[in-house]
């Protein structure tokens, strides 16, 4: 089915063969990068409706915008934090020798502090971000970095609710989640010019389609399907930046 299968194919042998031609990208991150593979064209159907997945992946869709000797590789696994990827972007990333690696972290820095009080320190994010591209750039690799973007689309209130967890904030608590995440999306700004990488902002770029496309104030359904993870429009919306540092 399209590129998709290639790309599944290149996950499960591991990414070892070398083709000087090709070009290697990896996308490090969370369970949002993880999603980033799926397709919803080949999820599981259950009294005729979609179980799982239910949205494309950016990954997926960038499949389609590449040529056949670029490989996508998605290194996302749900739940981690920067200190996560200090433990595995060595194996991950550097023993891949990749020519792209997009780091797409911060939401679970941020998110678990207030939900299971496992979140980040903010100097403990900076300085571990500065390892990983530091590291990986020294390996001769280009590096883009994302900002960390929403939990919840709207101002207020707010339940998370999906088929890991649970979770209501009030409006409060989430006056102080979202100065987080500005501060968090700060020092990638900061780092990005420092190390002089490639930058999508993607926590400005989804307040702004969030604030013109959100006139009910609707706590998700309009670039994610439950505040945090994307839907096929987030999805769709990250791989159209992604492609110009690709393309």
């Amino acid at each position: 089915m399209r590129y998709f299968y290639f790309l599944i194919f290149s996950l499960i042998i591991g990414c070892n063969n070398v083709n000087e031609d090709e070009l290697k990208i990896i996308f490090l991150g969370d369970s949002i990068t993880e999603a980033g593979v799926y397709d919803k064209e080949v999820a599981i159907k259950y009294n005729g409706e979609l179980i799982y997945p239910k949205h494309t992946g950016f990954i997926t869709f960038l499949a389609d915008s590449v040529t056949e000797k670029t490989k996508l590789i998605g290194k996302g696994i749900g739940g981690d934090k920067v200190s996560d990827l200090l433990t595995r972007y060595k194996k991950d990333v550097i023993d891949l020798d990749p020519d792209i690696v997009f780091i797409y972290i911060g939401i679970n820095d941020v998110w678990h502090k207030y939900d299971f009080g496992t979140g980040s320190d903010i100097d403990l994010y900076e300085n571990g971000l500065r390892q990983i591209i530091s590291e990986i750039q020294k390996n001769g690799s280009k590096v883009v970095l994302c900002t960390p973007t929403v939990i919840g689309e709207n101002y207020g209130d707010f339940t998370l609710a999906n088929q890991y967890v649970e979770l209501y904030r009030d409006a409060k608590a989430m006056e102080s989640i979202n100065n987080d995440l500005d501060a968090f999306s700060d020092i990638v700004r900061k780092l990005s010019s420092e190390y002089n990488t490639g930058l999508i902002d993607l926590r400005k770029i989804f307040m702004s389609y969030i604030s013109e496309n959100n006139p009910s104030n609707k706590p998700s359904g309009i670039l994610t399907y439950d505040g945090v993870h994307l839907n096929d429009k987030g999805n769709k919306l990250i791989a159209d930046q992604m492609i110009n540092f690709i393309n």
